[in-house]
């Protein structure tokens, strides 16, 4: 008796282990395993990169396009459509990197393919699936919204746009942030007006000045200096180049005339010396900063709105 109730336990042992290998098998369809027929959702796009990767929920898709603006369209706005039959474009999806068995359809449709994407540009991102796109494949120049009002599987075109349904489409407008960004720009001092120039291509700002103090004709300074804060401190500074000149055996510091405009910041400049380096990483997000500057008749020591022959700038970036 005992062995037959052993017997039957390995049985059933057995039988539930195979049933969960069997529910384990991934499936041959090329499909993700989502059950009725999920919303496309969660359209996620990489942050701090001009060739982000793509990421989403809602299954597999079978077209992938980037149009520069805010229209998802068939049209000279692509920088780059994809395509895979039988929604077998799979996540995530590297920017440039055309995935395995996929069609690049951008010049079809009057496009350009983009090496990169670019800084502060916008840009629509936006998926669908195979049963959408056998209907709207020849629908140029109209703007593809998703309408939740629409049953599964619906498609209306009306005049320039096209309505459809979530479970077919998913869509996103980003502003690319790679760089950090100036905002509350307050420049201030007798000198000069300094306005301190957005990074596009990295984090090192371009300074620029405006000698405006009466009497002072020589565009050139002898100091600039970078204080985390919206106020100087020593203890607070980031960059700090000054003139050195060792013609009289010994070094003078910030009485010669040797940088001019514009400056880009941590710029190694001939005739100076850095006692700070600017930061590797170059500016932060969500910081005050202050940048100063001087001329060779400035007193070294006031760093006031008032002082002769000196100015600064306070900005935050974000």
């Amino acid at each position: 008796m005992k062995k037959n109730i052993l017997f039957g336990l390995v049985f059933i042992t057995g039988l539930t282990l195979a049933g969960v290998l069997a529910g384990c098998k991934k499936s041959d369809s090329g499909l993700a395993p989502y059950a009725d027929n999920p919303q496309l959702s969660g359209l996620a796009i990489e942050k701090l990169s001009f060739r982000p990767k793509i990421n989403w929920l809602g299954g597999y898709v079978s077209v992938l396009g980037i149009n520069r603006g805010s229209k998802a369209a068939l049209d000279s706005s692509l920088v780059w459509l994809v395509y895979v039959p039988g929604n077998n474009l799979h996540y995530p999806v590297q920017f440039g990197v055309l995935p395995s068995g996929a069609q690049d359809l951008t010049a079809k449709y009057g496009g350009k393919k983009s090496d990169s994407l670019f800084e502060d540009a916008q840009y629509t991102f936006w998926l669908m699936k195979e049963d959408a796109w056998n209907q709207l494949s020849t629908a140029a120049d109209k703007n593809l919204t998703v309408d939740p009002s629409l049953s599964t599987s619906s498609v209306v075109v009306a005049g320039d746009s096209v309505r459809v349904t979530p479970m077919s489409l998913a869509r996103t407008t980003e502003n690319l942030d790679v760089f950090v960004n100036i905002t509350s720009f307050e420049s201030r001092g007798n000198l000069a007006d300094i306005t301190v120039i957005q990074p596009t291509t990295n984090n090192y700002p371009v300074i620029r000045w405006k000698i405006k103090q009466q009497g002072v004709t020589d565009s050139l300074i002898s100091v600039a200096g970078l204080v985390e804060g919206n106020q100087y401190t020593p203890t607070g500074s980031k960059w700090e180049v000054w003139s050195v000149d060792s013609s009289s055996g010994k070094k003078v510091y910030g009485r010669n005339n040797v940088i001019a405009p514009p400056l880009l910041a941590g710029t190694k400049i001939p005739g100076t010396q850095t006692f700070v380096e600017f930061p590797a990483e170059g500016l932060k997000r969500n910081v005050d900063y202050y940048l100063w500057i001087a001329n060779k008749s400035w007193d070294q020591q006031a760093y006031t709105r008032f002082t002769p022959n000196y100015a600064y700038v306070v900005f935050h970036t974000k």
